[in-house]
């Protein structure tokens, strides 16, 4: 401490003006410290730093960015992360070259040379690394600093400078003699001096600023020359300062010459395979690194841990060159490995085992590949669909599918079908395939018609016994997951509509359509050309595929289509496809493959069972054969309880079709609503033919507030017939107003916009779907005038009423109270007279049952007395159709609207 304290007062005010003018310019302190100053302070200790820092108020890293400022890079490593090719600014950032894809694109599968990668970057400075440890065997040289810390009774530390006669001046000491000395003698050397001639002193010495040496780097280098290195530079150091090596150069050849003399030969394979750096040299000032060309190539392919293109230096046998490629893979098929070469001007291949071919030579420019083994699993049977463990079973001789499939509750999913399984078996060379259909719940049970013994390569499939995949996601298990496995499906969720949605995005318009119109049919062009080879499939079938948005992962839909793709190249003894079609009242309607000894038994449990409504008594099979070059077309009835029970035995043969009829009128649901002023309003489940007066008697009758004769009674089917209708309509209006505007005939004073959002209303209109009736007179008792029921029928009865309303072309469209003394005349001058656009001629009154009368006029409001006015009346007013365009069109239109309008409103009031 006392040693710190005795530095000048002025010296140290010196010092810190210009530490504190440094920290607002950096010339500021070069110009108010003198170097012999900084190099003072730098000598003191880091805590006296600090704590004279702290006192002054200077950021120490301001002199510890200073002092590096001469050689700001000496202390940065060089970088090697950036390919080769790449520029760099004058602050050392890379410009990153328009090609920089071009740069790291590979070609797949195409081999390459080895080692050539470990030069694929170059660095963005040639600065010096000094911050690496010195190896014991380092020279020292002039121009080396050496640290000399003195400890003992005092302490004293220098940085001493090897002079250019290899001196080094230790302070009391006198000269000490190190040039030519290795790191650990010089350290002995200074060590001994100190304790020896200094009494009571001990000394710990270092290596400070090492010394810089010119080399050379020749031959293939990428970028050749001479560079200033620091003296801990080895030769695989200088390559990378150079940049690496040329795409000739040689890796197993490359020379240190000194003087003149080749000194030391490196192979970088020993480097880059054994990871042995012994012939690494240290390089001295004026050294050459030589890189010759490279000598003999051979490739080495396929099945090897490093498939790449190898320099040879002594090898010269295929088993020494597998050596270098790391030796083959356990997928490696050793007895046809493949050597090409090129030998008198021709190429051959040669085919050898390595087994006993290790000894065989090999020669430059040859092609080693070593070959895979074939991806079939031999000896083993596959296990695929809706199961636990799906995969490659052992194959054993006797082998049953009880032995594969032992446990329904462990070995199969909880959504398997159970009364569904096949065995997929080839049956020749040629790769045709037969089918076996099992019923998998009695072979786990052991039932030996069902529990099918098994061969080599059979290919057991298991399949979902639902087919909607929204379907099988409603399990009863779902409800006993814990609360941390719901998050976790929930994340992995997210996660995938996330990746979706990504996805989705990167792909092109016109193939996102495509997957939509994919997934709204929900079936595939395989399934509809497959289907195609059978009957037109029913108006039930096309719905059905309709309704299905996913597939389940192991319908039969996903499962089957391989398996049917395949069957339709193939054709059975007869000439028939080895397909089957299954229509009518099944769960899964479609295109199945025969299976060996198909009954039609085995058919319905293939379509997923009968439905509820399958008509057991009678079931039929089309049947089509070529017989004398003719198509020939039988129909063949039988008893399909019968056949279910095993009572009776119906073969089925490729391309029949099985058809099972529903049971005589029937129908799942027939349900009607009934709703307003009825004394038990709701749904009720009708039987077919029930009329409209025995729905009311059941609903208890009419209330004392009803109001009959505003009845309302829509049906779905007219709903459609409706919808239908107005496009229609509204097509063909568009088609007449371009026809218009296009031949100069439009007239009229509506702009295109107006013309445009009219057509539009048009078509978002949502129909009603009623159909006129008069609720009394059916009610009445004439079997004439009752109502036989449908599916979705709806009755509303409102309560009385009291109005006539007004709506149209009017100034102030309201309802009014009935009064009898009144006519359309006064309550159309009520509603403040008819606008300039009405058209006065076809005014009409929407009665309260939904029929429609025609105002006849006798003059000039002049109303004729037979279009009487009755409670729950409008009147409506409706544009004038001339007046916007001599189109009849636009009558039709606008009275549909104000109809479909006053059904809503009375609707919307019950």
């Amino acid at each position: 401490m006392r040693r710190i304290l005795s530095i000048t007062g002025l010296a140290m005010v010196m010092l810190w003006t210009g530490l504190f003018a440094f920290s607002y310019s950096a010339q500021a302190q070069v110009a108010g410290v003198t170097p012999q100053q900084l190099e003072q302070f730098k000598q003191l200790p880091r805590a006296q730093q600090e704590m004279l820092a702290r006192q002054y108020g200077f950021d120490l890293s301001l002199l510890d960015s200073q002092g590096s400022t001469t050689g700001s890079r000496t202390n940065e490593d060089p970088q090697t992360v950036f390919p080769r090719g790449t520029t760099f600014d004058v602050n050392g950032a890379p410009i990153i070259p328009e090609d920089i894809r071009s740069q790291f694109a590979e070609e797949e599968g195409v081999p390459k040379p080895f080692g050539y990668k470990l030069f694929a970057g170059e660095p963005s400075t040639f600065a010096q690394v000094t911050g690496a440890p010195v190896p014991s065997n380092y020279i020292i040289g002039v121009g080396d600093t050496i640290s000399v810390q003195l400890y003992g009774k005092e302490s004293k530390s220098h940085q001493l400078k090897v002079d250019r006669q290899g001196l080094i001046t230790v302070p009391d000491l006198g000269p000490i003699q190190v040039a030519g000395l290795t790191f650990d003698k010089m350290r002995e050397l200074v060590q001994q001096e100190v304790s020896q001639r200094l009494i009571g002193m001990q000394a710990a010495v270092s290596m400070g600023e090492l010394r810089s040496i010119q080399i050379f780097v020749m031959g293939e280098a990428h970028k050749p020359g001479a560079y200033t290195v620091s003296s801990l530079t080895t030769i695989t150091q200088a390559l990378f300062v150079s940049g690496g090596v040329s795409d000739i150069a040689s890796l197993r050849n490359v020379q240190l010459k000194r003087d003149g003399e080749t000194i030391a030969t490196l192979d970088l394979y020993d480097f880059l395979i054994h990871g042995n750096m012994g012939n690494d040299r240290l390089l001295q000032s004026g050294d050459m690194v030589f890189i010759p060309s490279r000598g003999d190539m051979v490739t080495v392919q396929g099945e090897v841990v490093r498939p790449a293109i190898y320099e040879l230096k002594d090898e010269d046998s295929l088993a020494e060159v597998l050596e270098l490629a790391g030796g083959v893979l356990p997928t490696a098929y050793k007895k046809a490995t493949r050597i090409e070469r090129v030998r008198d001007g021709r190429r051959l291949v040669s085919t050898v085992d390595l087994a006993n071919a290790k000894s065989l030579s090999v020669g430059n420019g040859d092609i080693v590949e070593v070959p895979q083994v074939s991806n079939e699993i031999v000896d083993s049977i596959m296990l695929v669909g809706a199961v636990a463990r799906p995969g490659y079973y052992e194959f054993n001789a006797g082998m049953r599918v009880s032995d594969v499939i032992t446990d329904v509750k462990t070995s199969l999913l909880s959504y398997a079908d159970l009364g569904y399984g096949l065995i997929v078996r080839e049956r020749d060379n040629r790769g045709n395939i037969e089918l076996h259909q099992f019923d998998v719940a009695a072979a786990v049970e052991g039932d030996a018609e069902h529990n099918k013994q098994l061969k080599a390569h059979d290919q057991l499939v298991i399949f979902s016994r639902y087919e909607d995949k929204k379907l099988q996601e409603l399990q009863l298990t779902d409800w006993i997951v814990s609360e941390t496995e719901k998050q976790r499906k929930e994340r992995e969720q997210l996660l995938k509509d996330y990746r979706q949605n990504y996805l989705r995005g990167l792909v092109i318009q016109q193939q996102r359509d495509f997957a939509d119109e994919d997934a709204e049919t929900g079936e595939s062009e395989a399934q509809q050309e497959l289907q195609g080879l059978f009957t037109q499939r029913t108006l039930d079938d096309e719905m059905n595929a309709m309704k299905i948005q996913e597939y389940a992962e192991y319908s039969r839909n996903n499962l089957l289509e391989p398996i049917l793709t395949k069957l339709r190249h193939q054709f059975s003894e007869s000439g028939n496809l080895p397909l089957v079609y299954v229509a009518g009242e099944v769960k899964y309607p479609g295109v199945y493959p025969l299976v060996e000894n198909a009954d039609a038994s085995d058919l319905v449990a293939a379509a997923g069972g009968l439905k509820e409504s399958a008509y057991l008594a009678r079931a039929e099979i089309t049947r089509t054969q070529v017989k004398g070059g003719e198509t020939v077309t039988d129909y063949l009835s039988f008893n399909l309880f019968d056949a279910l029970m095993g009572k009776q035995n119906v073969p089925v043969k490729g391309r029949d079709s099985l058809n099972i009829f529903a049971i005589p009128d029937w129908q799942n649901t027939l349900e009607v609503t009934l709703e307003g002023e009825v004394r038990f309003p709701g749904k009720y489940t009708i039987r077919r033919g029930e009329t409209l007066t025995a729905l009311i008697e059941r609903a208890g009758g009419l209330t004392q507030y009803a109001f009959p004769r505003g009845a309302i009674f829509t049906r779905e089917e007219l709903k459609e017939l409706e919808r239908q209708r107005m496009q229609t309509l509204a097509r063909e209006l568009q088609h007449e107003v371009a026809t218009n505007s296009i031949t100069g005939n439009n007239q009229s004073s509506m702009s295109y916009s107006q013309t445009r959002q009219l057509l539009q209303d048009l078509m978002e209109v949502e129909p009603v779907g009623r159909l006129v009736i008069d609720l009394p007179y059916v009610m009445s008792g004439s079997m004439n005038a009752d109502i036989q029921l449908k599916d979705g029928d709806r009755l509303v009865i409102p309560a009385q009423r009291n109005t006539i309303n007004v709506i149209g072309e009017v100034q102030l469209a309201s309802s009014f109270l009935y009064d009898g003394s009144l006519n359309v005349e006064d309550y159309l001058r009520r509603a403040g007279g008819t606008r300039k656009k009405a058209d006065e001629e076809r005014i009409f009154i929407v009665k309260a049952n939904g029929s429609v009368e025609m105002v006849e006029l006798g003059g000039w409001f002049s109303l004729a007395s037979d279009n009487r006015l009755e409670p729950g009346d409008t009147i409506v007013v409706p544009l004038d159709t001339e007046y916007t365009n001599n189109m009849e069109l636009w009558r039709d239109a606008t009275q549909i609207l104000y109809q479909i309008g006053v059904a809503l409103a009375a609707l919307t009031a019950i």
